[in-house]
């Protein structure tokens, strides 16, 4: 009885020691920066504390922001193969961690860029005729996004709106 009792409360210790590990994780940057994090399908949970300044344009878009923990891919373009693509990246990050990504239809990450880690502008060519997201992932980030779309075939840019499904 001793022997299956000190079992029972090894197990229970594994399971919580496990699940704090897990909490503990996904909390992390590690876990952010994470591709599966980055390119998953849900973005459900977005919060910004102040976001100002908003320019949405025919090749791009801007705004000031504080607090912004979550994903949005706020930027969608039809492309056919092939076509190179210049993300022109002037974003300044100020506080947290902020990651631009560009996605297929099928959400396989094409590019991506971790604005405090990384520098320059994204290149890149479109692997097949299709729709593409550029979407953020921010955990407790502020700074000021401004990104412009370059393409050597035309794109129509589509604004996807925060609170927009």
């Amino acid at each position: 009885m001793k022997k299956r009792n000190m079992l029972i409360i090894l197990c229970m210790i594994v399971i919580a020691v496990s699940g704090i590990v897990m909490m503990i994780y996904k909390n992390s940057s590690s876990y952010i920066s994470s591709d599966s994090y980055l390119s998953s399908r849900n973005e459900d949970e977005r919060t910004f504390q102040y976001n100002h300044n908003e320019k949405n344009t025919n090749d791009g878009a801007s705004f000031d922001f504080t607090g912004f923990t979550g994903k949005w891919s706020l930027i969608g373009f039809n492309s056919d193969k092939g076509n190179k693509i210049t993300i022109i990246d002037n974003t300044k990050i100020n506080k947290g961690n902020f990651y631009v990504v560009v996605l297929d239809s099928d959400y396989n990450i094409i590019s991506k860029k971790s604005e405090t880690e990384d520098k320059g502008n994204m290149n890149f060519a479109t692997p097949k005729n299709g729709k593409y997201m550029i979407r953020i992932v921010g955990k407790d980030a502020s700074g000021n996004f401004n990104l412009k779309i370059n393409a050597s075939n035309n794109i129509n840019i589509l604004h996807k709106d925060f609170f927009a499904d």
